[in-house]
């Protein structure tokens, strides 16, 4: 073969081994519907995530049971949720985690919706109750009945999923429903149902976050940087568009914008990263937190564990 030949069979098989390497996996994050999330798909939708080079595919699941699941199966390297399913997703074998976002708080967007039937939480004595009985559903429960002097013994729960909740309201199998936009939208929409108690009554305990694997950010070092970065960009652009910017994260709610807008403006409170940082960073009390949380589904049975040696769960890297 001359010397020729072999040059260009050489070349030929680099850029062979070039076209054949692989592009890296995505990191796949679990996400249900809930507002507070929604920027998260705006950076989807508006390809903020490759501008800043994160490669990040949303898995989208109906409820945060659902995203909790696919974490406890492996089936993504993250998941949006609340603290009480980071918390069990820890202590129930998943993947070890480390909380790297807290993109909003519930302020009045969680709520207990009842038939005719009961006007407070009081009336809710010997009713029956749905809720996610695994996820976030029952916590609320539980501590909406403690500030009305009532216990989860005092009600009868019965576990329905999110997008069950109306048809089990209307076909009188619950009397009451905890829920969230945009299930709660269409619930109190229905003259039929009326909200009886809101995450307002118990102010800044209701902490929405994103928590991806300690694998997968050891992988990828610069991916909490990313992904921070990309959320400021989408959280500048729904600022700067808010109706376009609605109009888009409505529509995967399946809510009207203005439903949508209503609830981001009343309900919760949309935090950027520098106010983000403050919770993340050591003594931010964060850490704190998911203790707490962590004793009390373990008071009410949800859980069973030692929660003072709940492992640190808060991402410490660069942001």
């Amino acid at each position: 073969m001359s010397m020729k030949r072999f040059a260009l069979c050489v070349c030929v098989l680099a850029l062979l081994t070039a076209c054949a390497k692989k592009e890296p996996r995505p990191i796949t994050i679990a996400i249900n519907p809930w507002p507070g999330y929604e920027l998260l798909y705006l950076a989807e939708k508006k390809q903020f995530f490759e501008k800043v080079g994160a490669n990040i595919k949303l898995y989208q699941l109906g409820s945060l049971s659902d995203a909790q699941r696919a974490y406890l199966n492996g089936q993504v390297d993250g998941l949006t949720s609340t603290l009480i399913e980071a918390v069990q997703a820890q202590v129930l074998g998943g993947q070890a985690l480390k909380i790297i976002m807290v993109p909003d708080y519930s302020n009045g967007g969680d709520v207990i919706v009842s038939n005719k039937s009961a006007s407070s939480i009081s009336d809710l004595k010997g009713k029956t109750i749905g809720c996610e009985v695994s996820s976030l559903g029952i916590y609320i429960l539980q501590r909406a009945l403690v500030k009305s002097g009532l216990t989860l013994d005092d009600v009868k729960v019965v576990n329905v999923e999110q997008s069950d909740g109306l048809s089990s309201l209307n076909s009188g199998a619950i009397d009451a429903f905890v829920t969230y936009p945009p299930m709660s939208v269409d619930i109190l929409a229905n003259e039929n149902y009326q909200q009886i108690f809101s995450s307002a009554d118990i102010p800044r305990e209701i902490i929405d976050i994103v928590s991806i694997s300690d694998q997968a950010l050891q992988d990828n070092p610069q991916l909490v940087k990313k992904i921070h970065r990309a959320w400021d960009m989408a959280r500048e652009y729904f600022l700067e568009n808010p109706e376009e910017a609605s109009a888009i994260m409505a529509e995967r709610e399946g809510i009207p914008a203005e439903d949508f807008l209503a609830v981001i403006n009343e309900e919760i409170v949309i935090m950027s990263s520098v106010e983000q940082r403050a919770l993340l960073a050591s003594g931010g009390g964060l850490q704190e937190r998911a203790v707490e949380v962590c004793e009390t589904l373990v008071k009410i049975g949800a859980l069973e564990t030692q929660c003072d040696s709940l492992p640190n769960m808060i991402y410490s890297g660069e942001l």
